[in-house]
C-alpha cells in the first residue's frame, strides 16, 4: 500500500482515541462480558407509578449470596433471562436474551418488577431498560397480569457480577393471580460462583470493612452515577471515601465521575487511590489505562492495560482494546493486533465498536483487504451515525476497490 493510503488509514485510527475513554466511564464493569453493561434500579423505593402501571406490576423478591454463603460485597444486577426470544434487542447469553430489572441492596436482597420485562411489543422482552424508577418503563396496557405471567413461562432470574457465574431461579408464573391482586412473590436465593482463577479481583475486598455510613453514601453515589446524575453522585462518593479512605470501589466510581466531568487530575488521583487501597483491584488499572489514552500517554496506557489483562484475562475485554490502541500508537503493531483479536474474542466490540475499526485499519495496512473490509463493515453496522462514519464509508469503498483489483491481478490456479 502506498504512503498516501497508509496515512489515510492512520487518520481513521486517530478518531478512535477520543472515543476510547468515554464509553468506559459509563460503568466500572462495562468491560465485563458478565455484566454486559447492565444498569437497573436499586431496591430503594421508586416513585409511585400510575394506577394503570400498578395493575401491570408483578413484584418478586429474593436474595443473592456467594458460594461460601457470604453476602456480595457490592450490589448485584438482577436480570431476567428468557429462552426462545429471537427478536431480542438486548444482551444475549447462551440461555437467551437478557434484561436488567434492578439491583440488590447491601444485604444482598432484591425486589424487582418482572412485568417490566415487556416493551410495547410483548414478544420482545430484552430491550435495554434505562435507569430510573420502575415507572419509567412503559408496559403494554393490553396485557393482564395473567397474560404477562403466561409470557414469562420459562423465564429465569439470575445475578450479574463481573467474574462470577450465577445460578438461576425460575419465575413462579403459576402463583400470579389473574386478577392482578397479588403481593410480592418470594423466589428464593441466587448463588454466585467465581468463574476463573484470576489473580486480580473484579470486586475489592476493601468493601467488606467499609463502615455503615460509608456504605450508605457509596450506595447513593453509585446509583446516581449509574443514572448519569453526576452532580448528585459526586458528593456522595466523596463522602464515602472521606469516611473510609480505603474504599477502593468508591474511589473507582469517583474517578469515572471526575473523568466524565473532564476533571482529569482529580480522576487520576481517584483511580490511583483505588489502586493504592487494593493493588489486585483490576478496574483501577482499567481506569488508569483509559485516562492515559485520553491524555495521549501511550506508554502508560499500554502498561496499565497490560497489567489489567495479566491479573484477569477474561472479565475486562475493554482492557485488551485499550492495550491494542496504545500499542498501535507506539508502533507495536504485532502486539496491537494480538490484543485487538483478544478483545474481539471476548466481545469488547459490543461496547467498543472501535475494536473493529482498529482491526480494519491494521489489516488494511497489511494489505489484507477482504478481512479489513469485513471489520470496517462491522464497525459501521454498530456505529452508523458515529462522527467518523462517513470517512469510514469512504475508506471501506477504497478497501473494497483495492481488494477487487488484487483479486483480478492474482494468477489463475494451475489447470488440473
Amino acid at each position: 500500500m502506498n504512503c498516501g493510503r497508509t496515512t489515510t488509514f492512520l487518520a481513521i485510527a486517530l478518531l478512535t482515541v477520543g472515543l476510547a475513554s468515554t464509553a468506559m466511564g459509563q460503568s466500572k464493569g462495562s468491560g465485563s462480558s458478565n455484566t454486559g453493561g447492565s444498569r437497573g434500579t436499586g431496591t430503594t423505593t421508586p416513585s409511585r407509578p400510575s394506577p394503570d402501571r400498578m395493575n401491570r406490576m408483578i413484584m418478586v423478591s429474593g436474595k443473592v449470596i456467594m458460594a461460601d454463603g457470604t453476602v456480595p460485597q457490592e450490589p448485584v444486577a438482577i436480570e431476567c433471562v428468557c429462552a426462545g426470544r429471537p427478536q431480542a434487542r438486548g444482551r444475549q447469553t447462551a440461555g437467551g436474551p437478557v434484561r436488567a430489572l434492578g439491583r440488590t441492596d447491601f444485604k444482598g436482597e432484591f425486589i424487582v418488577d418482572v412485568a417490566q420485562t415487556f416493551t410495547e411489543d410483548p414478544s420482545d422482552i430484552s430491550g435495554a431498560i434505562g435507569p430510573g424508577s420502575l415507572s419509567v418503563m412503559p408496559g403494554n396496557g393490553q396485557l393482564s397480569p395473567h397474560e404477562i405471567g403466561a409470557r414469562l413461562t420459562g423465564c429465569d432470574l439470575q445475578g450479574s457480577l463481573a467474574g462470577f457465574r450465577s445460578s438461576s431461579l425460575r419465575i413462579p408464573v403459576e402463583l400470579i393471580d389473574a386478577s392482578g391482586a397479588i403481593g410480592t412473590l418470594e423466589v428464593g436465593t441466587i448463588v454466585l460462583q467465581k468463574m476463573s482463577d484470576a489473580q486480580g479481583t473484579t470486586v475489592s475486598a476493601t468493601s467488606l470493612s467499609a463502615p455503615k455510613d460509608a456504605k450508605k453514601a457509596f450506595d447513593k453515589g453509585h446509583q446516581a452515577f449509574e443514572q448519569h446524575k453526576l452532580p448528585e453522585a459526586q458528593p456522595e462518593l466523596e463522602k464515602a471515601v472521606q469516611l473510609y479512605p480505603q474504599y477502593a470501589s468508591a474511589w473507582l466510581d469517583l474517578g469515572w465521575v471526575y473523568t466524565q466531568q473532564n476533571q482529569l487530575e482529580k480522576a487520576r488521583n481517584a483511580f490511583q487511590q483505588a489502586h493504592a487501597a487494593d493493588d489486585k483491584f483490576v478496574p483501577a488499572y482499567v481506569g488508569l489505562a483509559s485516562l492515559a489514552l485520553r491524555e495521549s500517554k501511550w506508554q502508560e496506557a499500554a502498561e496499565q492495560s497490560a497489567r489489567a489483562t495479566e491479573l484477569d484475562g477474561v472479565d475486562f475485554p475493554a482492557a485488551f482494546y485499550y492495550n491494542s490502541l496504545a500499542n498501535y500508537r507506539l508502533g507495536n503493531l504485532e502486539q496491537a493486533e494480538k490484543s485487538a483479536r483478544q478483545a474481539e474474542t471476548l466481545g469488547a466490540q459490543h461496547a467498543f465498536p472501535q475494536v473493529n475499526l482498529l482491526l480494519g485499519v491494521m489489516l488494511a495496512n497489511k494489505r489484507d483487504y477482504a478481512d479489513a473490509a469485513e471489520q470496517l463493515r462491522s464497525y459501521l453496522t454498530a456505529a452508523p451515525t458515529a462522527p467518523n462514519a462517513d470517512k469510514v464509508r469512504q475508506q471501506l469503498a477504497e478497501v473494497e476497490k483495492l481488494g477487487a483489483a488484487e483479486s483480478k491481478a492474482a494468477p489463475a490456479p494451475p489447470a488440473k
